[in-house]
């Protein structure tokens, strides 16, 4: 079983592409899956969007009813996903923007099930494109790449921003009863690195998987 968790603030046009797309890979490639889409107190037709394609596919609408900030949306988005997941189930999050393309899902989930715990689709990879974006933010960005890489190295990881991500729900289960509330404390991108080193604390093995972002 595939469970998605995905934040999701103001993605009105763009949420309900994104879970359409993932039920079309999904039933493609014959895999069973549940997305939970954590609303983040959007002021436009998002959570309809949701209710929408939860009205026909397995897709739940979990809301904040006030905007809380991306860490607070993947706390609830990671603990509805372990709480619905088995250990050798996959919790993949994603952009509720529809940046991230759902077909890499079935590679990833691969990847968990040949030993990985966790999996990043990842911009630094051979093979890995990035579209739309000005040339001076790539650059930002491979730069604090670079001082996370010094700074904190991960086995197997360049990429410490990317939300895209496949988990073993086995392993964010343990860094939960771990850290409780504190899993994921910063603020902004930073708790996407946060969230790495946890899991790099309790043994995680990583690995990452060349992604097409398209902006």
């Amino acid at each position: 079983m595939i469970i998605f968790g995905i934040p999701a603030y103001n993605e009105e046009g763009a949420i309900g592409p994104l879970l359409d797309g993932i039920a079309a890979v999904m039933e493609r490639e014959r895999l069973d899956y549940r997305a939970f889409v954590v609303d983040d107190g959007s002021g436009d037709g998002t959570a309809a969007e949701i209710e929408q394609r939860a009205s026909k596919l397995p897709v739940t609408l979990v809301p904040h009813e006030r905007n809380m900030g991306l860490a607070a949306a993947m706390r609830t988005a990671l603990t509805v996903a372990v709480e619905d997941a088995a250990d050798d189930d996959v919790i993949v999050s994603m952009d509720g923007d529809n940046t991230h393309l759902p077909g890499l899902v079935p590679r990833m989930a691969r990847e968990i099930g040949e030993g990985r715990d966790v999996v990043i689709a990842s911009r630094y990879q051979p093979h890995a494109r990035v579209l739309g974006v000005p040339a001076f933010r790539q650059l930002m960005s491979w730069g604090a790449g670079m001082v996370f890489r010094l700074t904190f190295p991960i086995s197997g990881v360049k990429d410490y921003t990317c939300g895209y991500r496949a988990y073993r729900a086995e392993a964010v289960r343990r860094a939960m009863e771990l850290w409780g509330e504190n899993l994921i404390t910063e603020q902004g991108f930073a708790c996407q690195v946060e969230l790495l080193l946890r899991m790099a604390r309790i043994g995680a093995i990583m690995d990452e998987v060349p992604m097409v972002l398209r902006y």
